[in-house]
């Protein structure tokens, strides 16, 4: 009997604590909504849940990519990827983890030039989409990804199969899928914006209705002022204006390790699968692009980004 009572009140024990989890992962979540995104990060990682770990990575993100610069924006995005794969050893399905993972990655491998980091971006969204093909995250995130290579110009789409056109059929379609919420029609307008006329008549549409129906939320009233700032430049014309716009509108704009003006050393953080030859740079490579006239193009399989510039990456010899 007596062993009997001391179960019972072990099982009530951890009723509590499943009780108090809940709760804390609750008021983890409000502090979010409220932008109380230090609580809510530091908060979500206590609770120790998949679900808490994954609320920090996307709280990480929110803070990196819109309040902080430099190197603390480096370090939180280097937190989001950590608390995701937390997530991820917890509950290798959960959705909100591997999507924030993947666009965690995305933003590593633009900070770094990396190309390993976009393909295994890529790859994940990818996986996620056929798990989940009527979604409007990870349709939206693919389009993200189309959009942020194309913006790096004509070589790194050749070298990693992206395009604008991809991007734009996507947006469009992930915007009319059940659930399209602030953040994915703020990145529509962001790509829009940096279009064509009809593209910019676009985003100023679309900017019209998302500020005249603005959602709660921290989140969404820093997405906003940054939607104002880019209505307020496409209507002016001021093409200065509107670079300057499009340019504080970008999550983790100013953590480039390339720009000189914006160097953050701050090394990368590990892909969780090893890359494969095509980042073995010690091996394979034939030559800068700069002075490769004497290589026919046909003999590269593409181009990549190498520590000092873009390379052609030679077919793989036989070992």
């Amino acid at each position: 009997m007596k062993y009997i009572a001391l179960i019972g009140a072990f099982l009530c024990s951890l009723t509590v604590s499943a009780k108090e989890a809940v709760n804390e992962l609750a008021l983890a979540q409000l502090a979010y909504v409220k932008g109380d995104f230090t609580y809510a990060r530091a908060s979500g990682r206590e609770v120790g849940s998949a679900d808490g770990y994954a609320l920090a990575c996307q709280t990480g993100l929110v803070m990196g990519g819109f309040q902080e610069t430099g190197p603390a924006a480096v370090r939180s995005l280097h937190g989001a990827l950590t608390d995701c794969r937390k997530a991820l050893d917890l509950d290798p399905t959960h959705f909100s983890a591997g999507l924030s993972h993947a666009i965690a990655t995305g933003f590593e491998g633009l900070r770094l030039r990396k190309t390993a980091y976009a393909r295994a971006s890529k790859k994940d969204i990818e996986t996620l989409i056929k798990r989940y093909p009527d979604n409007a995250f990870t349709v939206g995130a693919l389009a993200g990804w189309h959009a942020a290579v194309s913006r790096q110009g004509l070589l790194a789409r050749l070298a990693l199969g992206a395009g604008r056109t991809q991007a734009h059929t996507l947006y469009a379609e992930a915007v009319q899928l059940p659930g399209a919420d602030l953040p994915l029609y703020f990145d529509y307008i962001r790509f829009l914006a940096d279009g064509k006329t009809d593209d910019k008549a676009e985003a100023l549409r679309l900017l019209a209705d998302v500020i005249a129906n603005p959602p709660e939320g921290r989140l969404a009233i820093i997405l906003l002022g940054k939607c104002r700032q880019l209505q307020a430049a496409l209507q002016s014309g001021d093409k200065k204006a509107l670079k300057q716009a499009l340019t504080a509108a970008m999550p983790f704009g100013d953590i480039d390790v390339w720009g000189a003006t914006k160097k953050t050393n701050i090394d990368g953080f590990p892909l969780r699968e090893n890359p494969g030859d095509r980042d073995n740079f010690s091996k394979n490579w034939c030559t800068l692009f700069a002075g490769c006239n004497h290589i026919a193009l046909a003999d590269c399989t593409g181009f990549y980004w190498h520590d000092r510039g873009w390379l052609l990456y030679d077919k793989p010899r036989q070992r």
